[in-house]
C-alpha cells in the first residue's frame, strides 16, 4: 500500500462537471501509472485525492486505524485520541495521513457501541485553499452491530440527500465505505457504511455568509420563506426534534450578499425522524404523539395561501425525491420501499380539502 502525505486540490475555475471529469481523468491516470509502472503517482495525481469530496455521490473509500476499544471505553470523555486515515482511490492506489478521533452527540455517545464522532484534520497535513483553517468533520456511524443499525445510517444519509433536493440551504454529505482496523483488538478489522457531514464553516463560505452561534433566536427571526419550507419538510419526514432557539439540531447561517433576508435556518441529525425510523427516537412527551412516524407539525401560523404554496413547491420535488430513494442501490429494497411509503403518505395527505386545518393551523406556532 502506498503511503504518502494527503493534500486537497480544489479549484473554482471549473464548472461542477468539468471538475467531475477532471478529477476521474487524474485518478484513472495515477491508478494505471501504478499499476503498470509501479512508480508513485505525481504531484498533481495525489493533489486530486479529494476533489468533489462533498460533491461526488460514489462511496468514498476509507480505512480508519485507531484503539477504538479505547475509544468505546473512553466515548463520554471529551478527549481526542489519534487515528490514521488512508483513502483508498483505487487497488494500486492510496493515500494516508494523521488524524484525530473523538465522539460526539448526546444520546448516541451515551447508548452505542460506536457513536458517531469528529475527525479532526487540523495537524494532519492537508493542504487546501477552500479548507483553510478547517479542523474537523462530523463522520455518522453504525450506532449498534445489528443489521437494522445498518439502514439506519443509510436512511439517515439519504434525509440528507433528499434536503438537498427540496433547498439549496442544505449540508452536504459523502457516503462512505468505512474499514476500521482495531489496534486496541490485534488490528481487528471490520467494515460498514458511514457518511461525512460538510462541515458549517464550509456550508458558510459556500452560501456566502456567516455561521451564527446565539441560542437566543425565535423562529421569527429567520428567513420565513425558508423556515416554512423547512418546517413543512420536517413535517413530511417525521421531524419533531428541530428548534430555532437554543439551535437544536439547526445551523443558522447570516448570508453576506444577495440572497434571502432574515438568517437562514440549516436543518441536521435526523436520527429522531419517522422517515428513518429508529428504534430509540421518541418523541418530546409535551407533542401528544406515540411515535416519530405520527406527523406534529412546528412551523408558524400563515395564511392559507402561504401554506398552500409551500405545499405545491414540495409537491413538485415529490418525484425527483422517490427516485433518489429508489436508484440508490446500497439500500435493501423493503427499506426503500417503506420509505417511499411513508413520504407518500404524506403527499396524499396533503392533497385532502381538510388538510391545513387540521394539521397544520392546529399545532402551528
Amino acid at each position: 500500500m502506498l503511503r504518502s502525505q494527503c493534500y486537497i486540490f480544489t479549484s473554482n475555475s471549473y464548472p461542477v462537471r468539468k471538475t467531475a471529469i477532471l478529477f476521474g481523468c487524474l485518478l484513472l491516470i495515477a491508478c494505471k501509472g501504478v499499476a503498470q509502472h509501479d512508480t508513485l503517482p505525481s504531484f498533481r495525481d495525489t493533489l486530486a485525492v479529494y476533489e468533489g469530496l462533498f460533491t461526488e455521490t460514489e462511496p468514498l473509500h476509507l480505512t480508519l486505524k485507531f484503539d477504538l476499544k479505547n475509544f468505546q471505553r473512553t466515548r463520554r470523555q471529551e478527549k481526542y485520541q489519534p487515528a490514521q486515515m488512508t483513502c483508498h482511490m483505487c487497488d494500486s492506489f492510496s493515500v494516508t495521513h494523521p488524524v484525530r478521533v473523538k465522539a460526539r452527540g448526546n444520546f448516541r455517545r451515551d447508548n452505542c457501541t460506536l457513536p458517531p464522532f469528529w475527525l479532526n484534520i487540523r495537524h494532519s497535513g492537508i493542504e487546501a485553499p477552500a479548507l483553510e483553517g478547517l479542523k474537523r468533520m462530523k463522520m455518522v456511524v453504525r450506532c449498534r452491530h445489528s443489521p437494522e443499525y445498518e439502514a439506519y445510517v443509510l436512511r439517515e444519509y439519504l434525509v440528507y440527500r433528499i434536503y438537498q433536493i427540496v433547498s439549496p440551504y442544505s449540508f452536504r454529505v459523502r457516503l462512505v465505505r468505512l474499514r476500521l482496523v482495531d489496534t486496541g483488538r490485534k488490528d481487528r478489522v471490520t467494515e460498514d457504511w458511514a457518511f461525512l457531514i460538510e462541515p458549517e464553516a464550509l456550508l458558510a463560505r459556500r452560501l456566502g455568509g456567516q455561521v451564527v452561534k446565539s441560542d437566543r433566536l425565535a423562529m421569527a427571526t429567520v428567513n420565513r420563506e425558508v423556515m416554512d419550507l423547512l418546517a413543512m419538510f420536517n413535517y413530511m419526514i417525521g421531524n419533531c426534534d428541530y428548534s430555532v432557539t437554543g439551535r437544536q439540531n439547526l445551523k443558522i447561517i447570516a448570508l453576506d450578499g444577495p440572497g434571502p433576508s432574515g438568517f437562514i435556518p440549516v436543518p441536521y441529525d435526523f436520527d429522531y425522524t419517522g422517515l428513518v425510523n429508529t428504534h430509540y427516537a421518541v418523541p418530546g412527551e409535551a407533542l401528544g404523539i406515540k411515535t416519530v412516524r405520527e406527523r406534529y407539525y412546528l412551523g408558524l401560523c400563515g395564511s392559507r395561501e402561504r401554506h398552500l404554496s409551500v405545499i405545491r413547491e414540495l409537491e413538485s420535488y415529490r418525484e425527483k425525491i422517490s427516485r433518489l430513494i429508489l436508484d440508490f442501490e446500497y439500500l435493501d429494497d423493503m427499506e426503500k420501499m417503506d420509505m417511499v411509503a411513508f413520504i407518500q403518505s404524506y403527499f396524499n395527505a396533503a392533497q385532502k380539502e381538510k388538510f391545513i386545518d387540521r394539521e397544520i393551523m392546529s399545532t402551528c406556532r
